[in-house]
């Protein structure tokens, strides 16, 4: 994707065709600062440890505390954040704490958005909350290679424009 675009779309629901195509990666390399929601940590720990990713971006799952979180984003000018879903609230929230209004200053993705759906039932909370809280960025977008028919969309998801690439 980086070979055709800067950025990903905002406030939508985007499509990327296919799996390993650089969706993911378009938001790591940019100079936008960004919090990437992944469903599983291994996710997370295949994205922060590419050995381009290393020493800039952050991933934030069980084992990390908030301390790591605060001093990563005092010493990073850009910030690239990648969380699994249910750690999103106290990346937040350590945010909040620094005085920083997250919503208006990070660009939140919803990474592999069809696995909302799939796994609404058993995650239910964790999935309530991430879906809350992307509410309240002004810069967001749900990302997949694999789209759902609008009947089994979310509720909170439908109406957001869809954006392909063909």
């Amino acid at each position: 994707m980086g070979n055709f675009m800067d950025e990903l779309p905002i406030n939508c629901l985007f499509n990327k065709g296919a799996t390993g195509c650089g969706g993911t990666e378009l938001a790591l390399s940019n100079d936008r600062n960004t919090i990437i929601a992944m469903p599983f940590v291994s996710l997370v720990i295949n994205k922060v440890e590419t050995e381009e990713h290393q020493e800039n971006v952050l991933g934030v799952y069980g084992g990390i505390n908030n301390r790591e979180i605060e001093e990563y984003i005092r010493t990073h000018d850009v910030w690239k954040i990648a969380v699994v879903y249910n750690s999103l609230p106290r990346v937040i929230s350590v945010f909040e704490e620094m005085g920083i209004d997250v919503y208006s200053e990070c660009f939140l993705l919803v990474d592999e958005y069809h696995i909302l759906f799939n796994q609404y039932t058993f995650r239910n909370e964790a999935i309530t909350k991430l879906l809350e809280l992307a509410s309240r960025f002004n810069e967001k977008t749900c990302m997949t290679a694999t789209p759902l028919c609008e009947e089994f969309m979310i509720q909170e998801l439908k109406g957001m424009p869809v954006y392909e690439v063909i």
